[in-house]
């Protein structure tokens, strides 16, 4: 994790990767200073790759005074230029925090809100839902793999081969839009709760 800072006036088109320049991580009321993590924006740059889809950075780095203006939090990641409030083009909030999740792993921070993410490179891990208006801390977003790491996720180990056919048959375990039961990826309470439902109305029409 390396923050670097850099002069809006004098630097702003300057790239830092590929796809994003300095003046797109800017604070919104003008200030020259900016902070930016070399680590947040290959983050960004994986993102954009993983979605096809071009990343708007909504708010990069924060002063202290904006931060304050827009109810951000006291210790902001935003403050210390290694937080990205993202939209991607063609990609849901949701699907933008299951790629954050496969980059990220066992530390950074991601939200998901209605009509943006937020993800950051924090040290500590932090996971959050805010779409219904107020913050729920969250176990994590899986969800997502890249293609070639998904192909194999409709394949059952050899243990597990006849469990997963009855499952499936009864309607009780089942893919996404895709097609991909996704089997190797961890359950959360949402989709475990939603299994012992369709058991429990199985178990009644028998």
């Amino acid at each position: 994790m390396s923050v670097g800072t850099y002069s809006l006036a004098r630097e702003g088109d300057k790239l830092l990767s590929p796809h994003f320049r300095v003046r797109e991580f800017a604070c919104r009321d003008g200030a020259d200073l900016v902070k930016i993590d070399t680590d947040l924006v290959e983050l960004l740059e994986r993102i954009r790759t993983a979605a096809c889809g071009a990343v708007t950075v909504n708010s990069g780095y924060r002063t202290a005074s904006y931060n304050q203006k827009v109810g951000g939090a006291r210790a902001s990641q935003h403050l210390l230029g290694r937080a990205a409030d993202i939209q991607v083009s063609g990609a849901s909030p949701l699907l933008v925090g299951q790629i954050a999740e496969y980059y990220l792993g066992g530390h950074g921070g991601i939200g998901v809100y209605q009509t943006f993410t937020h993800v950051d490179t924090r040290t500590a891990r932090a996971r959050w839902d805010q779409r219904s208006g107020r913050e729920v801390a969250v176990s994590g977003w899986p969800g997502w793999r890249p293609k070639e790491e998904t192909i194999m996720d409709n394949i059952p180990s050899a243990y597990a081969e006849e469990a997963v056919a009855w499952a499936v048959e009864n309607g009780l375990l089942q893919g996404n839009e895709a097609g991909n039961l996704m089997l190797s990826q961890p359950v959360t309470r949402q989709q475990l709760a939603a299994v012992l439902y369709r058991f429990a109305k199985l178990e009644g029409e028998t």
